[in-house]
Formats: structure tokens, sequence, C-alpha cells
């Protein structure tokens, strides 16, 4: 395995963070966090130069890039500032399962609309408790169309997303027969409620979505009927890797804040970072961010090669959720007192680090799943 980047990744890698250092504004990011608040400006100008949805394929608007280009990109933007960087990362959420599931004029119409700028997209997938079998959203054919009835769940940008990816049962005999159906959100009887104040992530919506007898054609569903888990299973597969990089990032944000900060903080006549307790942190948090950088290459890397290591692809999750949520503890602590204040720009990466823990599934469900792998049990 070649550990260098190429020449194109590279430049992808500088531009991402040069378009980060210059567009990510430290303070309008405490307004946007304070407000709850979607970037939209940026994310404008994010679509403009290709960063969003630059694994689309060239034929579809975007730039025929990788699962491992985005992984940079996503690297980058949350290195830069861990909520803006999250918003834009996830402002095509859902988009992935019709970019690998859907038919041509689904691609041809929602790929390009989301990569250049013009909306975006969400999926809707979780209920109550979890569970994804069976679901308590339901679609019922009538003749050439389907009625949608039921509610979802933590669903990011819910009012802002102009397509929404939902996961229907579509049979109740059977709890694995789901369809992955595209509703367009100007549809009549759907509505959406704000799920309220978050601890962080708040830059992206998070909202709860009721279906009331919502009339979509048969013609939206993406891929064939009735295998919607076999889809979900692998958009989750695509969403850990990504999570992976959205954790990566936020850690190295941490690190290069507290790195910063320990250089120019004195005590007893000499910067912090001379002291022995808090040059084994820096180096503990050095070691911590490598690995996980390094677990989420390898997910990606498979990825991108048709043969997606699914033990590698959990386990960048698992190690980058934390390894983000561990950093940007030790950058708090070593602020001292300033860290805990919103202007020391520090206390909300630790912040959106939680959730990423939480994002998809909780961690303990991924545990048992990579438990049933190496087991055997799968």
């Amino acid at each position: 395995m070649d550990f260098h980047l190429t020449t194109e990744q590279i430049d992808i890698q500088r531009a991402a963070r040069e378009f980060a250092t210059g567009e990510f504004d430290p303070d309008a990011a405490l307004e946007y966090d304070r407000n709850q608040q979607f970037p939209l400006p940026i994310w404008k100008k994010a679509c403009g130069l290709g960063f969003i949805g630059v694994h689309f394929p060239e034929e579809y608007g975007s730039q025929g890039c990788g699962v491992f280009e985005n992984v940079l990109i996503t690297e980058a933007f949350c290195r830069q500032d861990s909520g803006i960087g999250m918003a834009l990362a996830l402002s095509d959420f859902g988009s992935e399962m019709i970019l690998r599931n859907g038919n041509e004029n689904q691609k041809r119409k929602i790929l390009p609309f989301i990569a250049q700028g013009k909306g975006m997209a969400t999926s809707a997938f979780l209920e109550e408790g979890y569970c994804l079998a069976p679901l308590s959203t339901t679609a019922q054919r009538n003749n050439n169309e389907y009625i949608i009835n039921g509610r979802k769940s933590f669903v990011t940008l819910g009012n802002q997303a102009h397509f929404m990816v939902v996961v229907c049962q579509t049979s109740l005999d059977n709890p694995h027969a789901q369809s992955v159906i595209l509703l367009e959100r100007q549809m009549g009887g759907i509505e959406v409620s704000s799920m309220g104040e978050k601890l962080g992530m708040r830059l992206i919506p998070v909202d709860q979505v009721s279906f009331t007898n919502v009339r979509v054609p048969q013609e939206n569903t993406i891929g064939q009927e009735d295998t919607g888990h076999l889809q979900l299973r692998d958009f989750f597969n695509e969403m850990r890797i990504e999570t992976g990089a959205m954790g990566i990032g936020i850690a190295q944000g941490g690190l290069d804040r507290a790195l910063e900060y320990s250089k120019k903080r004195e005590q007893f006549g000499k910067a912090i970072v001379n002291f022995s307790a808090i040059r084994n942190k820096l180096a503990d948090m050095y070691m911590e961010s490598e690995m996980a950088r390094l677990i989420t290459y390898k997910a990606a890397w498979s990825f991108d090669r048709g043969r997606p290591d699914n033990r590698a692809i959990l386990i960048s999750k698992m190690i980058a959720s934390k390894t983000a949520y561990r950093i940007t503890y030790e950058a708090v602590q070593i602020h001292g007192g300033y860290g805990y204040m919103k202007e020391g720009h520090i206390e909300h990466f630790y912040r959106d680090a939680k959730v990423l823990d939480l994002f998809l599934e909780p961690g303990q469900i991924q545990r048992n799943m990579l438990a049933d792998q190496i087991t055997g049990r799968t």
C-alpha cells in the first residue's frame, strides 16, 4: 500500500485548507453556533468551487473524484472549524443512495442540483429507539404511486433540504421488506418540526418529519422495491467513513489549537509547552490523531477500490469519534479557564465531537457489529 497522496489529492487537500482558512471566520462561526444557523453563504461558495459532491461523476456536474478525496476535504474543513465543516459535509446527506442505486433520470435530476449549490438533500431513516426493522413509516402501493404515512426523527436539514430520501416499510409480512423513496420537500402531507436545542452540531438543524398520506409516484423508488435495508447498509458504510473524516478533522483542529496556545501561554516565566505534563498530553493527542487518520484513510481507500473493508470502516468511525472527543477534551484542559469560554474558539470543537459517537447509530451497536464479524456470526 502506498501511503503517499497523489499530486491531485495534494492539490485538493491544499485547496480545501485554503478555502477554509479564508472563508471560515471564527467570529461568524460563533454566531452561527449561537443561533443554530446553517452557514448558507459559505456553502454556496463551497459548491461553486466544487467541494460539495466531489465524489459525484463528471457527467453529473462534479469532479469525478472518490470517497478518499471527499475525506480529505471534510477533514480540512472540520480542522478549521468543527461546526462549519460538519454542516458542509452533511449538506448532501443521502445523495449517496441516489448515486449508488438511483436510475439515470434520478441521478441527472438530483446530483447536479446538489453539486451546483441549487439545493440540499437529506436522508430520513431513523425512528424512535433506533429500530431499523421493521419501520413504522409505511409506503403502501396504490396503482402507480405510493402513499406514505409515518414519522422520522433526527432528520438533518429536514426543513432546508429540497430532496429527502426516505426509507419506508413496504411489506408488513417481512420486517426487512423496505424501499427507499425520493420525496421533494414541497409535496403535500409533509410536516417538519424542530427537535429543539442541541449540545453540539448546532449549525445543522435536526428535525422531526411527519408524513400524512404523502402521494409519491412509483418512479421515485430508488433501486428495487423491498431492497431498502441493503441500500441502507451500504449507505451507512459510506457515511461511517465520512464520520471518521469529520472526527480526524475535529481532532486535528483541537490539537492545532492546543499546541498554539501552549506555546504562547506562560507560567512561572516560561511557555507551558515546556512542562512535561503538557508535552505528554500533546504527544498522546498526536499519536491518537495519527492512528485515527490511518484507519480512516484505509477505509476510504478500500471503498474506492470496490473492496470495502467493513471492519476498517466500522473501526474508523469508532476510533475517530472517540479520538475527536478525547483530544478536544484535552485541548480544553490545556486552555484552562479560557477554554471554557466561547470566545476561546475551542469549546465548540469539544461539543461537536460528542455527537460523532451517536451519529448514524450509537457506538455500542457498532461494537456488536464488529464483534459479529470477528467471531463469525455475520
